[in-house]
This record gives structure tokens, sequence and C-alpha cells, in this order.
């Protein structure tokens, strides 16, 4: 599911798409980790193929937020193809929307960037104790 919501650039994603509560996922994944750590059996390829899983949980975030990012990027990415003026642009809804969520997105984004490096720091203490 990771896979193809990073493939498809899906992320943001809806927490509620997930299979299983994040917590439930997380345990999961570190359970896995620290298994296949004190067996030998984990290379560094599928060590950071589980850390990049376990980080992309901060990803998954609750419907309203996605919804608000996604309005934003169109928008953003609708300006961007317009061929119109600045002036005119600034008239236009999507020049609206950027104006009106760019504060609300922007804490989103750091957000998510904390949660991630959380998580990546997380993951990595618990291979380190095992």
């Amino acid at each position: 599911m990771l896979e193809r919501d990073v493939s498809e650039n899906r992320h943001p994603a809806r927490v509620d798409s997930l299979p299983y509560a994040k917590p439930v996922i997380k345990s999961a994944i570190c359970t896995s980790a620290r298994n296949l750590a004190v067996s030998g059996q984990l290379t560094d390829e599928l060590r950071e193929y589980l850390e990049t899983a376990y980080t992309f949980l901060a990803e998954y975030l609750d419907g309203e937020l996605v919804d608000l990012m996604a309005e934003y990027r169109q928008s953003a990415e609708q300006l961007a193809v317009e061929s119109a003026s600045a002036r005119d642009k600034t008239k236009t809804p999507a020049w609206r929307t950027l104006a009106e969520s760019s504060s609300l997105a922007g804490e989103v984004a750091r957000a998510v960037t904390s949660e991630t490096e959380t998580l990546r720091t997380e993951f990595r203490s618990f291979l380190a104790s095992a």
C-alpha cells in the first residue's frame, strides 16, 4: 500500500485508508525489524525498506488535512500552468485558495516533517536496542 501511494503521488494520504491503525503498523514493522536483526537476516536493503515504511506513516493524516493539502497543491499547479499575467492570477480562485490556506498548509508540512524525523529516530533506536 505504501509503495502504491508513493508511486502514485498520493501523499499525504488519509489515515483511514490504512488497513490497520498506525500504532499497530508501527508495532508490526518494529517487531519484524528487531526479529530480523536478532536472527542476522536484516540486510541493509531490507532495513532501509522497513525504515522508509515506518517513517512514511507520518504522511497518513486526517481526511480534512489531506483534502486541504490536495486543494493547495492543485491550486499551485493551476497557477503554474496558467499563462495569465501576475495581476490576473491574483484574482483567480486558485490564488485565493493559496492565500487563505498557505499558513495552515505550511504548518501541516512542518508537522509531517517533524513526525517523520521522530519516527526515523524511534525506528533506529529500536534496532540499536535489538
